[in-house]
């Protein structure tokens, strides 16, 4: 016998004939006959491929597509399999003429109370081969009823916007590129793409190891997320990395006590609806997740779903959130390197914050119902904080883990940074407490509490904190060596750092000077502090130091650029993140005596366009109440009469001269470069309400929805540009920003057509819950508005609800249908739209066009 040319004997056709038999008679074989015998055919309501050969249909819960094949038109179906899950509902699904593709209508809500603007509907493709769902021309309203074009290349679908008929529309089919995208080439008359400046490297902040000897930190480089670690005197290493611009984000950090392991976070958190962010339509719904490395080349281990990672002072566990629960998987070590992992086992039960060991690892202190809890390892007991009705939080061990240290408010308390101090973010008088807020000790053994400080009414009465997101592992309190409390209070109108006797008694002032500390860390000897601040020069952020000694303070990073995320580490060494003008950030380590090097990596990207940034200027000009406001000034060599107004949001928020420690504000760094490498003069407004300059410029009179005092700050801006030689008046000024920068361009395309000609809106908030907002609003003043806008924002927002963009586009379409309204929204995408870069870059590219064609410039 010949089997492809290859001759058989008698006793090989034998034994293949009995390996035939064993197959055929074997469980996979048989399973898939019985498959074919008892897979029950597609429900009535199931869509079928123009060929017959494919079905599918929504899944019971609505969330999936399922799907089940046979190889004639008139066999036997297959057992059904899920092709995707996706955010919201699938509805009224509809084969390409190809059958290599399916449409869909996908219904997605925010909120539960079921008002309109609280619902859109997107039209989706799914790709059978690549399984990658992409959207057609998504927008704040509700799209339905897809069919396609003969060369399923488009497809019509119906619009509907509240107050208009019904729109059919066609549009072609695109979808995101992955690992085919190649950025856009340049342009003519620009200097530089906007592709190559948001290509600079991002740091997110360093973590430390326990020991303080090393540091791991993650970056956005473009379209890659990498994990890097760095031991003291030794060059940065690359951990891992992770290509291909699948939009997951790499940023939480926690390093090993001896730096031997680093734990990170991949992924976004949940939205209301309980999914995480999946800007590229990836067909099976990703997770927010843990992992672990070993940091002598070993491979990231997955621990599972959840956040925070945390190791133990031991060594022994890897802690971390998941769902209501602390959970924790055992390490193995040999010879210092990682050798296995235990199995995820659930640690402690229940939803606690702030988690932190004691110094001896067998206690651990976090928060829990506005109280405080600390937990025995040994007794496997809790032991709750008597607090009442007060809330306790931010707990912080003594040096010899007998005592901590807590703040304590009262519950009608406002809340420091909150803008939404007393009912939708509105202006309610100077933020003060009834009762200031207090440092309490409590005697770990006998639960027993004492008063030891209280703030004085007034000013200062309300706690704000130190923004230790920037300085991973420490509290907003610091516990010194010679027993005493360093706490954050602004008494004086600045955010200054105190030291306080831990027995009581006067609180003494550590930072002196006009300024503020944004985020401080303790040495390891704690006998020194490190930190953050503008105090001297309010525009930027330096490193300084402070002596537990009366010695008084010290700037280490004196001059016009910027940094930030101080850790302190072995030996008097500390290390940060900084960056310029022109220089994307770069880890350093300064040595005691005054030594610095830069970190490798990450590098500064080939074709980054560093000699054609601009050092932007510190200015001062006149609000239009009078008062005097602030920004930073992008002049250009030639100017072509352009000016554009950027607005940052948050709404506490500060830009810098330079990258920003902030990723989109760092990203938003560069489209301002941009446009003014394109030759309009941008100015960055620094309006009232921003932070770091003092409590009264915080809180200033009559912001947000109380009357839109900061609204004066932006018109004040664009008649001061409107006066230069260097701009042309007869064309306006274009104004942009997101999130409360959003807020302000809508406010001011609103309120001041004549003056703002064009605007790009970013996740803007438009409306206020509060009737007497509502004139301080967007959406009150609606009936004013004649210039054109760009709206964009990601339907995962979750700083900003999504109906704040449906219920402006649908009034501006309806109401204002005069008005050039353009919008898009990125499906899965989160509050800051830079997810993936790809979709960072034409969105940035998209609105800056919007500006610039609006303000004359081709």
């Amino acid at each position: 016998m010949d089997f492809g040319g290859i001759k058989v004997s008698a006793t090989q056709r034998i034994a293949i004939a009995g390996l035939i038999i064993a197959l055929l008679a074997g469980p996979a074989f048989a399973q898939r006959g019985q498959d074919r015998e008892q897979a029950a055919p597609p429900p009535a309501n199931a869509s079928l491929s123009p060929d017959r050969l494919r079905a599918a249909w929504p899944a019971e819960q609505g969330h999936s597509i399922l799907s089940a094949t046979r190889a004639a038109a008139d066999g036997p179906w297959s057992t059904s399999n899920r092709l995707l899950t996706t955010r919201g509902l699938v509805h009224r699904i509809v084969f390409s003429p190809d059958g290599k593709s399916i449409a869909y209508e996908n219904s997605r809500t925010w909120k539960d109370d079921k008002k309109p603007e609280d619902s859109w509907e997107f039209i989706c493709v799914y790709d059978i081969a690549t399984r990658q769902i992409s959207f057609v021309d998504p927008s704040f309203d509700e799209d339905n009823d897809p069919a396609w074009s003969p060369d399923a290349k488009a497809i019509t679908f119906t619009r509907k916007v509240p107050g208009l008929a019904d729109a059919r529309l066609t549009r072609p089919v695109t979808r995101l590129k992955l690992s085919a995208w190649t950025p856009p080439p340049l342009k003519a008359g620009e200097k530089f793409s906007l592709t190559s400046v948001l290509a600079a490297p991002f740091i997110y902040p360093p973590a430390p190891s326990g020991d303080a000897t090393a540091l791991a930190y993650a970056t956005r480089e473009a379209r890659n997320r990498n994990l890097y670690f760095l031991r003291a005197g030794r060059p940065a290493v690359k951990l891992f990395s992770y290509s291909g611009d699948d939009g997951q984000d790499l940023e939480t950090v926690a390093v090993s006590q001896t730096g031997a392991a680093v734990a990170f976070v991949r992924g976004g958190p949940l939205n209301p609806q309980g999914d995480s962010p999946n800007p590229t339509g990836l067909a099976d719904m990703p997770q927010m997740q843990v992992w672990l490395i070993g940091t002598k080349n070993d491979a990231p281990r997955l621990l599972g779903n959840g956040r925070e990672p945390l190791f133990s002072p031991d060594n022994h566990y890897v802690l971390w959130r998941s769902g209501g629960n602390v959970m924790a998987a055992s390490l193995i070590w040999e010879k210092g390197r990682l050798k296995a992992v235990g199995a995820p086992e659930e640690f402690l039960s229940g939803e606690r914050t702030g988690l932190r060991f004691s110094p001896d690892g067998q206690k651990a202190a976090y928060e829990r119902d506005h109280g405080i809890e600390i937990y025995n390892f040994l007794t496997k007991t809790a032991s709750v904080v008597p607090h009442g009705k007060d809330i306790d939080s931010g707990p912080v061990w003594s040096p010899d883990g007998q005592k901590l240290a807590f703040r304590r408010v009262s519950p009608d308390s406002p809340t420091g940074l909150s803008i939404d101090t007393c009912g939708n973010y509105r202006y309610c008088g100077p933020e003060v407490a009834s009762t200031p807020w207090s440092i309490w000790i409590v005697n770990v053994a006998s639960l027993g509490v004492q008063k030891i400080w209280q703030a004085s009414p007034g000013q200062g009465s309300v706690f704000y904190p130190l923004d230790q997101s920037y300085s991973p592992g420490q509290p907003s309190m610091l516990w010194t060596a010679d027993d005493r409390i360093v706490f954050p209070y602004e008494g004086d109108g600045w955010r200054h750092l105190y030291a306080l006797p831990a027995v009581g008694g006067e609180a003494k002032l550590l930072t002196q000077g006009d300024g503020e500390v944004e985020t401080a860390a303790l040495s390891p000897d704690r006998r020194h502090i490190f930190y953050a601040t503008n105090i001297g020069d309010l525009g930027r952020r330096h490193i300084a130091t402070v002596g537990l000694d009366g010695s008084p303070s010290l700037t280490l990073t004196p001059g016009d650029k910027d940094q930030w995320a101080p850790i302190a580490l072995a030996g008097g060494s500390v290390a940060y993140v900084g960056a310029g003008w022109a220089d994307p950030p770069t880890v350093s380590i300064r040595e005691k005596g005054g030594q610095t090097s830069v970190a490798a990596y990450p590098k500064r990207p080939g074709g980054f366009p560093t000699k054609f940034l601009l050092k932007p200027s510190l200015v001062e000009f006149p609000a239009d109440d009078g008062k005097t406001a602030y920004g930073q000034l992008f002049l250009p060599e030639k100017t072509n009469g352009c000016a554009v107004i950027f607005s940052h949001g948050g709404i506490k928020r500060q830009m810098l001269p330079g990258f920003h420690y902030m990723d989109a504000y760092a990203y938003l760094y560069g489209m301002n470069q941009y446009l003014a490498s394109r030759g309009c003069v941008v100015l960055s407004v620094e309006y009232r309400s921003s932070i770091m300059r003092g409590e009264a410029f915080r809180d200033a009179p009559g912001w947000g929805f109380a009357a839109n005092s900061e609204l004066s700050d932006f018109v004040g801006g664009a008649k001061w540009l409107m006066q230069r030689k260097d701009v042309n008046k007869s064309l306006g000024v274009g104004i942009y920003g997101l999130s409360w920068g959003g807020y302000m361009t809508a406010n001011a395309l609103s309120q001041h057509s004549d003056i703002f000609t064009v605007g790009f809106d970013m996740a803007g908030v438009h409306t206020s819950s509060n009737e007497a907002g509502t004139k301080y609003s967007a959406l009150g003043n609606i009936d004013k508005w004649t210039s054109p806008v760009f709206m964009a924002q990601g339907d995962d927002d979750m700083n900003v609800d999504f109906d704040e963009g449906t219920v402006l586009a649908r009034a501006l379409q309806a109401k204002r249908p005069q008005v050039e309204l353009r919008q898009q929204v990125l499906p899965g995408q989160t509050h800051d739209l830079y997810l993936t870069y790809e979709q960072l870059v034409e969105i940035y590219q998209e609105g800056s066009n919007f500006l610039l064609a609006h303000l004359g410039v081709k």
